[in-house]
């Protein structure tokens, strides 16, 4: 027999199930809206929005518009498509120093411009490159955070600790450096193409090659004494290794790499694409592993890291 005492108690059943029910739905809602409000930042290159990414976690949506690793930001050549998606950004990351100014003219002025090349004092005719630039780095991951920080005041707390975490992975990072530095400071190295030259410099390392390695990557026409002079080098085992960019399709390039494998130097491959999956402290950090391995192996008998 059903009472009123069975209803009442289908009715108490019957709301708590509404609650239960409705709750994810209103929570999952929420949580899309939230995303939804976030700034977006667009960059050309992925790094740079890794960068971004880092800081402003869930506080920040990051689209790149380079999507496949190897794509040269020096020669893109902007699509209609791009425009679009950089005229309906909050802000835009870019590198600058040449490498991807192409994209501040498509930019409406009403749109936030981080510019790194700003942050490092970059000289005209110096190494593009400016995410192996520690110093760089940290001043436009500040820059980010500042900006954030006022856009959505409600996650600065999360936004100030995300920074810190990056910041002391910078600092690590920099005592590797200093760590190369002190046990194989002035050591010669030579580079197909100057991508992460900064990286190598800041941790006191010479290179033998810059006339060659820049004409290379301007396209400006390789000199026949500075060809002479790495070819050199490398036979002599005058360097004690040599840099590739994967990205650089050159036969001259190729040219160096297979001669300082036949010369039996350590040749270092370092891209100017991050490799899918990893974060740019972690791309680093395999690089100067690389590094250490190669001055290890070419090291003068009785010196070199133990």
């Amino acid at each position: 027999m059903f009472t009123m005492r069975s209803f009442t108690c289908l009715l108490l059943f019957l709301t708590v199930m509404a609650g239960l029910l409705s709750h994810p739905a209103h929570a999952g809602a929420e949580e899309n809206h939230q995303a939804h409000t976030a700034p977006l930042l667009s960059c050309v290159e992925p790094v740079w929005c890794d960068i971004a990414q880092q800081i402003g976690g869930p506080a920040l949506r990051t689209r790149s518009l380079i999507t496949s690793e190897g794509m040269d930001p020096h020669h893109l050549q902007p699509s209609p498509l791009m425009a679009r998606q950089l005229a309906a950004s909050d802000a835009v990351l870019l590198n600058g120093a040449t490498y991807d100014d192409w994209a501040v003219k498509l930019l409406p002025a009403s749109i936030k411009l981080f510019l790194a090349a700003d942050y490092a004092g970059w000289l005209s005719g110096t190494d593009p490159h400016l995410f192996f630039d520690l110093p760089t780095v940290r001043k436009t991951a500040q820059q980010v955070a500042a900006w954030l920080s006022d856009t959505v005041p409600q996650a600065r707390q999360d936004i100030d600790e995300r920074l810190a975490r990056f910041e002391e992975q910078i600092d690590q990072i920099a005592r590797r450096l200093d760590v190369i530095d002190q046990t194989d400071h002035g050591a010669p190295f030579a580079m197909t193409e100057p991508a992460g030259e900064r990286l190598l410099l800041a941790a006191g390392l010479d290179m033998t090659d810059q006339s060659w390695a820049r004409a290379l990557m301007n396209e400006s026409g390789l000199s026949p004494y500075d060809t002479a002079m790495l070819e050199t080098a490398i036979k002599q085992k005058t360097i004690r290794f040599l840099v590739r960019n994967p990205a650089i399709d050159a036969p001259q390039a190729h040219a160096m790499e297979e001669l300082a494998r036949q010369a039996g130097l350590p040749v270092i491959s370092i891209g100017e694409s991050l490799p899918a999956g990893l974060h740019w402290q972690d791309w680093l950090n395999q690089r100067l592993t690389a590094l250490e391995n190669a001055l290890k192996q070419t090291a003068p008998h009785g010196t070199g890291t133990p």
